[in-house]
């Protein structure tokens, strides 16, 4: 009985006549793509039979999105330098955002924002877990993360306001959505999502992966990665829109060290990234998703909260970004690499089980061009304005030195990864954030990123052995590796781990 009436709310739903429907480009592009013998040449011609997501595909691969080191001219050429599924998953993106723009309708009450800010974001969270992970396809996840909540705009075309009634009573807790749904009206957005996928010819893994993507455990088998990369996805997704910021980074921390081994100093670089990944997403698809999320404010609000609790729980909220501390000195006034070494050996013979040592090494991306560009004086200029990052990021816990050519190095004693990858990732950004001051230059300054290696002695022996950092030397070595991986992307932070 229970079954026939799931089956008749399904096909209620299905029914409906303003269901969002999938452009023929994209049908076409999944039938393409199915065959093991097609062409690039046939699935661009597709693609470039619809000029507004050619446009599109091609201003978002040329984005710092990808940050191509080439331009793509055509779709055939970002096919070949991004691969089919990239483009594949672009083209699936824009056609459903296509479908699903909410416009043309006067007594719209579904929230639009909050839906594709969760989709984006969730998205771009995928993509990244995926990326870090290893565990499956970063493109497919992407899609399946992007659509996995299609089935709630099917169901608020189906059921109008007594829906949106459902929606409400879940008070911006989205995990709690399906069991209302389901008492409700016997169905759920994740049933009716998976089903509408289906139809439309979806890889099997995304459709499974969007079935489940509330409980990745019940997946199928060759499933179960790429919908539990979903799910952790929406816990960030959570995370960053604000709504339950203690629960949700808890349940963010435990998934992430779960199920992908994942440990707190890169997560908070993964909410960073992932809030500058879903807003460069929503100018790409021309979507409203609000401001950006404030990840630093996000994580004191936790803090306040865990405080004002009792709770004991380690977190990573602690957030070091209102330290300031006035420049009181040159990059050139900086001891060099030789006392760094000094240093360094220096804290290893203090070292306490209560805080380990790191280093973040800082460089300039195409710090040749800035030499070429505005000489000595130009290079200078630019060194002192990532020191002030240093000095306001770190504050007087931490001390720099000239390292090598256009890097800094910052050694924090006392410290843990989660304050280290802090730290690194507001250099990254307020170096970006405003341009170097050179009264030569055109408009009296010049805009620099920064890519930082970061590396950690950790105070815990197990974690320390499973790093392989145990000596001055390898500190330094492992810094010098993340860097050197940062700069193939650019403006881009990376600790160094074992796997690396």
């Amino acid at each position: 009985m229970q079954q026939t009436v799931a089956n008749t709310s399904l096909e209620r739903v299905l029914s409906c006549p303003n269901l969002p429907t999938l452009p023929v480009v994209a049908m076409r592009v999944l039938e393409l793509t199915a065959k093991p013998d097609v062409s690039l040449r046939e699935i661009a011609a597709v693609i470039e039979n619809d000029p507004a997501i050619a446009a599109k595909v091609l201003r978002t691969v040329n984005s710092s999105y990808y940050a191509l080191s080439r331009r793509c001219g055509s779709i055939q050429q970002a096919l070949a330098f991004l691969g089919l599924q990239t483009v594949k998953a672009l083209v699936l993106g824009f056609s459903l955002a296509r479908s699903i723009d909410g416009g043309g309708d006067d007594e719209v009450s579904f929230d639009f924002l909050d839906y594709w800010r969760r989709s984006l974001y969730a998205a771009a969270a995928a993509r990244e877990i995926a990326t870090l992970g290893r565990h499956c396809d970063p493109d497919e996840a992407f899609v399946a993360a992007l659509v996995q909540d299609i089935g709630m705009v099917a169901m608020w075309r189906a059921y109008g306001d007594r829906y949106l009634q459902v929606v409400d009573l879940a008070r911006g807790e989205h995990r709690r959505l399906a069991a209302l749904e389901q008492r409700s009206l016997e169905i759920d957005h994740t049933t009716i999502g998976a089903e509408m996928l289906s139809r439309w010819r979806f890889p099997e893994a995304v459709v499974s992966a969007v079935r489940c993507h509330h409980r990745s455990h019940e997946a199928e088998p060759s499933a179960v990665l790429l919908a539990r990369t979903v799910e952790f996805a929406g816990t960030a997704a959570a995370v960053l829109s604000i709504r339950q910021p203690q629960s949700e980074l808890t349940r963010f921390r435990r998934e992430g060290q779960e199920w992908f081994d994942f440990r707190n100093g890169p997560m908070t670089l993964l909410l960073q990234r992932v809030a500058d990944r879903a807003d460069e997403l929503s100018r790409a698809f021309g979507l409203d998703t609000g401001s950006t999320a404030d990840v630093d404010a996000i994580l004191r609000k936790a803090s306040d909260i865990r405080r004002d609790q009792g709770l004991v729980e380690p977190s990573i909220e602690t957030s070091v970004c209102d330290i300031t501390t006035p420049l009181c000195e040159s990059a050139s006034q900086l001891p060099d690499a030789h006392a760094l070494g000094s240093e360094i050996e220096a804290a290893f013979h203090a070292v306490s089980s209560q805080g380990g040592i790191g280093l973040l090494l800082v460089g300039i991306d195409h710090a040749r061009c800035v030499q070429d560009a505005y000489g000595a004086r130009g290079t200078e200029a630019a060194m002192d304005h990532v020191l002030a990052a240093v000095r306001h990021a770190s504050g007087s816990r931490s001390r720099a030195f000239r390292f090598v050519g256009a890097e800094i190095a910052v050694l924090l004693r006392d410290a843990d990864s989660d304050e280290l990858c802090r730290i690194a990732e507001h250099i990254r950004r307020s170096v970006a954030e405003r341009a170097v001051t050179l009264e030569t230059a055109t408009d009296g300054g010049f805009p620099i990123t920064v890519s930082i290696g970061a590396a950690m002695y950790e105070a815990d022996e197990t974690v320390r052995q499973e790093n392989c950092i145990g000596s001055p030397d390898q500190l330094v070595s492992a810094s010098m590796f993340a860097l050197a991986s940062g700069r193939r992307s650019r403006n881009r932070v990376v600790i160094f781990r074992k796997s690396s």
